[in-house]
């Protein structure tokens, strides 16, 4: 939802560990960014040497806006005087400019001043300002840049798109709805639709916010917040008028981390799970559900900092303390052969009027699950079948491990029943066991999350790094070094460098930092854990079993 950000260094203290990671992400989300480099009146700055690690460590792509002379900052590239140096640097980034160039067409301050605004915008360049936020020195000239470097979206059709990013509760308990009004304009009173549905909801309250406060209006425009009060059918992700287009490149990772979580006092699970549903409606990345087997209270998290943070706000907020078990990798089951395996109807123990057949084939890494019919329609109408489905879907959320079974191709091969005594529900609750001796038939290999990594730190810690990577089963793509900084590329289990981030930043005393993002699946080479736990077993899967082995 961010039209741009200013990044904040410190002239004396440099690009620091996180530094990096914001400026990755940044980068990766292309949002434009002004990085502004502050405290410029402390003593012992060297500036030199922090221009060369921004170019080192974050981006050669930097314009570096002003220069600094006794502690004032005055302008080097502006819509009326551009250095050629950066005149240069401009026709390297935009094609058009550099035709101009070429071709010997005059070319003014402010077409490569527009044109470094449309890089910026782009997230192709970066501009560098100057300043001390203690003694206002360069505020005026972060503010003018802000205003020239990061646009907002230009109004397109002037018809209502709103996108909520935001919900909070306030301590009274009341649900209050923050949207990004990308286009055209909301209304008090307005009567408006949710996400092309049918579903309408009409805007009863409506404030905005202004000059850091929040006040109550008739009508919030284009690129402005609105604030909505007790709307209870709001979910994050949710859209007003036409869809915004920002939504369909949002992508969404599922957790691969899960731990139970048990309140200090038993007495309070209640209050726990009543508080958790309030933070999924604040956060719907967070996920937890109740093992149907144990009873327990699971979390999925996405890493160890997400379980400190839930734990501080069901503590400070919901005035509840809680404790979290060992937090386990999240594994998933994949078939290893093609098999098929039928059930018939009225043939021992089989108590449903229902004869099912299905085929199962594993398919590769990251394909997900296909479900497919041999079956006509015309014999086996749409509500029979979509029952098998129905139960193919709900076998693969626990295999003969208890994870998920994906990549696999499932067909519904072979089906039978007796009018008018079949139902859907036999076919649905059939499905299950025939999944179930498939798989035990077939076999299933184990898949563990996978991490693409990146890994900066001191040239010096790099012997222990490489044999850091070895001793975690990574695979090591990239290496390379100058004489200060060492980069490795590769990829890693996720269960093997869950802790790894905290223990790169002891031995590089701070300056390393370990940035990874979720890269799939693949088979495991290490052990893993069930994730079933069964008081009895299931007799009627053991009946089928038995007279399986008795053929």
């Amino acid at each position: 939802m961010l039209d741009g950000a200013f990044l904040i260094l410190s002239a004396k203290e440099g690009i620091q560990a996180q530094t990096k990671l914001l400026f990755s992400t940044l980068q990766k989300l292309q949002i434009p960014t002004i990085i502004f480099i502050n405290k410029i009146d402390r003593a012992g700055v060297n500036l030199e040497r922090l221009y060369m690690d921004i170019k080192t460590n974050l981006s050669q792509d930097v314009l570096f806006m002003q220069t600094v002379v006794n502690g004032s900052v005055y302008p080097v590239c502006s819509q009326t005087y551009i250095k050629e140096e950066y005149k240069e640097f401009v026709c390297n980034h935009d094609d058009d400019i550099l035709e101009r160039y070429l071709a010997d067409s005059e070319i003014s301050p402010a077409d490569y001043w527009n044109t470094i605004i449309a890089l910026v915008a782009k997230a192709k360049v970066y501009p560098v300002l100057h300043g001390s936020a203690m003694f206002n020195i360069g505020i005026n000239e972060l503010l003018d840049a802000i205003s020239s470097f990061i646009l907002p979206p230009a109004s397109v059709s002037n018809r209502l798109s709103a996108y909520l990013y935001k919900i909070e509760h306030d301590p009274k308990g009341h649900k209050r709805s923050f949207l990004k009004i990308i286009d055209g304009s909301l209304r008090l009173r307005d009567v408006v639709r949710i996400n092309d549905s049918e579903k309408f909801i009409k805007i009863k309250n409506l404030k905005t916010i202004y000059q850091g406060r929040e006040i109550n209006v008739d009508e919030v425009g284009a690129n402005d917040i609105a604030i909505v009060e007790d709307i209870e059918d709001f979910r994050i992700g949710d859209y007003l008028g036409a869809k915004p287009c920002l939504i369909q490149g949002l992508s969404h990772q599922h957790p691969a981390l899960k731990s139970s979580v048990r309140p200090n006092k038993p007495e309070e699970r209640s209050k726990v799970i009543s508080a958790l549903n309030t933070l999924w409606i604040e956060d719907p990345s967070l996920s937890f559900s109740i093992n149907s087997y144990s009873d327990e209270l699971e979390i999925s998290l996405y890493g160890l900092t997400q379980k400190e943070i839930i734990q501080t706000l069901l503590e400070e907020r919901f005035s509840v303390k809680v404790h979290f078990d060992e937090i386990k990798t999240i594994y998933k089951e994949r078939p290893i052969k093609k098999v098929n395996k039928i059930i018939q109807i009225e043939v021992p123990p089989n108590p449903y009027w229902a004869t099912i057949g299905l085929t199962l084939e594993p398919l590769p890494l990251g394909a997900g699950l296909q479900i497919e019919s041999d079956i006509s329609y015309g014999y086996l109408n749409h509500s029979f079948q979509n029952a098998v489905f129905e139960g193919i879907r709900m076998s693969c959320q626990s295999g003969l491990h208890g994870w998920e079974v994906t990549d696999l191709k499932v067909t519904f091969t072979q089906a039978e029943y007796y009018s008018p005594v079949s139902t859907p529900a036999d076919f649905r609750q059939l499905t299950p066991y025939v999944f179930r001796l498939a798989l035990q038939q077939s076999g299933v290999d184990i898949l563990e999350p996978m991490l693409c990594f990146e890994l900066q730190i001191p040239q010096v810690a790099s012997s222990k790094a490489i044999t850091d990577l070895q001793k975690l089963m990574s695979e090591i793509e990239d290496i390379s070094c100058n004489n200060e900084w060492c980069h490795i590329k590769g990829k890693v289990p996720l269960n093997t460098s869950k802790d790894y981030a905290s223990e790169v930043s002891s031995y590089t005393k701070g300056l390393g930092i370990f940035m990874v993002k979720p890269c799939g699946y693949q088979i495991t080479k290490d052990g893993y854990s069930d994730n079933i736990r069964m008081n009895e077993k299931d007799k009627l899967l053991f009946m089928f079993q038995k007279s399986m082995s008795l053929k």
